[in-house]
């Protein structure tokens, strides 16, 4: 009875232990994962309903950038917007796409302003009348834009924000 008594004892604890080295190295599988994980990289971009015919990544980003500045600067053209003076600049759109491939303004800087300029509440800059253009145009755009497929990392969507420059020049 002593002898049973002591090999159930001996496999109830050979058992803990073999639990608790799975858990440990879960833990530290979990730990290294993570540092390897690179937070500021996605598997897939965002893409645009008419891009999904390309194979390669390079030509999905390219159709993704050339669609947005195609139709913003078609709708600058169609909107007529002046402004009183010439202007020669990179404007650098920053666009929150979010997990349900909803597009955004998010800020926007300029060459030789490059802080950010947020947005009031009513979605206007709070500086100067080409950026209330630009936002105005933008948002135009947005609304003529194809169906957006949000950027996936490791089989989630996820939010992203893109830095996309737009030469701006009122000369002709």
């Amino acid at each position: 009875m002593k002898k049973s008594l002591l090999i159930f004892c001996f496999f109830c604890f050979y058992n803990c232990d073999i639990e608790i080295k799975k858990k440990i190295s879960v833990d530290e599988f979990i730990e290294d994962e993570l540092k390897s994980f690179s937070w500021n990289e996605v598997d897939q971009y965002p893409v645009f309903e008419n891009c999904l015919d390309f194979n390669d990544t390079a030509q999905k980003n390219n159709c993704f950038v050339e669609t947005i500045t195609e139709n913003f600067r078609i709708n600058l053209k169609k909107n007529n917007l002046v402004l009183n003076s010439t202007y020669v600049d990179t404007i650098y759109l920053f666009l929150k796409i979010n997990k349900k491939g909803n597009i955004k303004l998010d800020h926007l800087a300029t060459t030789y302003d490059p802080t950010y300029v947020n947005f009031t509440e009513e979605g206007q800059f709070i500086n100067s009348n080409i950026k209330n253009i630009i936002a105005i145009s933008f948002d135009s755009t947005i609304k003529d834009l194809p169906k957006l497929y949000p950027a996936i990392k490791r089989g989630q969507m996820v939010d992203i924000i893109f830095k996309l420059p737009i030469l701006i020049s009122t000369e002709e």
